[in-house]
Order: structure tokens, then C-alpha cells, then sequence
């Protein structure tokens, strides 16, 4: 069964561009393992500088048996030292698909 992952992220102003920079690179290799990226948001009203991603999973072990790959890929301490450079706060959210979406 398809799970939407849904992810809120919080970011440093000043880091806005290096945190675009590093998910470029981390989504090519999330993708690379089935992930599939939906949607890449930045608010333009509201809490600025928060960024949502919209994920689909195969199922709710997808997500687990992505990290585990991206943790041992060579470029895993880098992405993720930048991210944790960048990054205030991430929210996660998994989430079932409506009947009424197309």
C-alpha cells in the first residue's frame, strides 16, 4: 500500500541556498532507491524559510530501508553534517491517500 511521507523542515535563512544545494544531491540518491518526490515547496507567506517535501513510499518499511541505504552511501556524512548545518527543525508525517485525490 502507497505512504505520502510528508516533511516540514525549518531553515536557516543564510543557509537557504547550500540546504537546496545538499537535498539536490540527496533526492537523486532517495529517488535512486524508489523513493518518489511529489513535491518540493518553499513558503512564500507564513513561517518563511520552511520547506515542504511530499514523498511517496511503497509502504511504510520504505522508509526505514531508504535510510538504511543512505546512511552507508559515501556521501551520507557530508549531506547530512550540511543538513544539520542548515535544518532548525524537521517535522515527519506519514499519510494515507483520499478516495477524492486523482
Amino acid at each position: 500500500m502507497t505512504t505520502y511521507l510528508h516533511v516540514t523542515l525549518e531553515v536557516e535563512a543564510t543557509g537557504m541556498a547550500r540546504f537546496i544545494e545538499t537535498m539536490g544531491e540527496a533526492v537523486s540518491l532517495l529517488e535512486g532507491w524508489g523513493w518518489k518526490l511529489h513535491g518540493a515547496f518553499v513558503q512564500r507567506t507564513g513561517k518563511l524559510n520552511t520547506v515542504i517535501d511530499v514523498w511517496e513510499l511503497e509502504d511504510f518499511g520504505h522508509f526505514d530501508r531508504g535510510l538504511q541505504q543512505f546512511r552507508v552511501h559515501p556521501r551520507f556524512s557530508a549531506i547530512k553534517k550540511a543538513l544539520d548545518e542548515t535544518v532548525k527543525s524537521e517535522t515527519i508525517v506519514f499519510a494515507d491517500r483520499l478516495s477524492y485525490m486523482r
